[in-house]
């Protein structure tokens, strides 16, 4: 999400110092791109959190696009070979069908820490299906879709100083506002200049919310579904703090006033970007003064990816 201040001078370049990513998916695929009919081959999908943030709920991961079942003509699942880890997740998905949601609880869904040599959190799902029966000569493609729906919140962190014309003068600052974001798939920037001249009692801001995941967002009260309603899809809850003090629309004391600005929305992206405009409030009576303004995306966020096997008959 990017944050232009109104009326500044400068281009609203912004320094970004995080990946594009929460949790991944890092494999997703059978033992090898061609199988016989009738032939038993293993299909793997592995998750891995590389994002800052541990995820803040049960993740929810589906496998759709083929039928699955106990008929000879479809694939089917050899018995008890389904294999969930870690043991602590549960499990709606069927072991015959493979529909339904497999859910990780976030506690094993921690943040990497590379100062430590330490990955993120990682689950795997391993199965063993047979391949449909084909008919003589028979050669068909099959592409097995995963999509994983885990919800997550990421954060901005930006400061910027206000001054007086007079104050302004002395200093003559340019520089640009330096954004500092959490890794997740959801980006937030502040634009325009990191000093400002105060004019009022507020600042006049637009936050851009720019998604830069690969995936959609929802926001944090609809179900994880494999295809969430279209309606629901490309939204992001949205709140913003000042001071520490959340601007949400309650009564706050905050520089010797009392306030009651409401900056929380859920916001539509189109094309992958929206805005949101609001206004922050400054210290009226001080001549420079620094503001520690971080804006706060809440979402359950979707990845997808799909892998591919070709069906052969052979003669028996």
């Amino acid at each position: 999400m990017t944050v232009f201040v109104l009326g500044c001078i400068g281009n609203g370049d912004s320094v970004s110092r995080a990946s594009d990513v929460g949790v991944v998916v890092t494999e997703f695929m059978f033992d090898t791109s061609a199988v016989y009919h009738n032939e038993d081959i293993n299909l793997r999908l592995v998750l891995e959190n590389q994002g800052q943030k541990q995820v803040t709920g049960d993740t929810s991961v589906f496998i759709y696009g083929q039928t699955v079942s106990i008929n000879d003509k479809h694939w089917s699942v050899i018995e008890n070979s389904l294999s969930l880890e870690p043991k602590t997740s549960t499990s709606d998905m069927s072991s015959i069908t493979l529909e339904g949601a497999w859910k990780i609880p976030n506690d094993e869904f921690l943040p990497p820490q590379p100062d430590m040599g330490m990955p993120g959190g990682v689950a795997t799902l391993d199965v063993t299906l047979t391949a449909p029966e084909l008919e003589e000569g028979e050669s068909t493609p099959y592409t097995f879709y995963t999509r994983v729906c885990y919800p997550y919140k990421t954060s901005m962190l930006s400061t910027i100083t206000s001054s007086s014309k007079e104050e302004m003068r002395i200093q003559q600052s340019s520089s640009a506002v330096e954004n500092v974001n959490t890794a997740g798939p959801i980006h937030i920037n502040l634009g325009g200049q990191a000093s400002i001249v105060a004019r009022g009692s507020t600042i006049p801001v637009v936050f851009k919310i720019t998604d830069v995941g690969g995936g959609f967002s929802t926001t944090t009260d609809i179900v994880c579904e494999s295809t969430p309603d279209s309606m629901d899809r490309n939204k992001v809850n949205i709140s913003i703090e000042v001071e520490g003090i959340v601007l949400d629309g309650t009564s706050h004391e905050l520089y010797g006033d009392t306030i009651t600005t409401d900056c929380t929305k859920v916001v539509k992206l189109v094309n992958g970007q929206a805005e949101m405009r609001c206004s922050i409030p400054i210290d009226r009576n001080q001549p420079t003064r620094e503001y520690h303004i971080r804006a706060i995306a809440e979402y359950k966020y979707y990845v997808s990816s799909d892998t591919k096997i070709t069906v052969d008959y052979i003669s028996e």
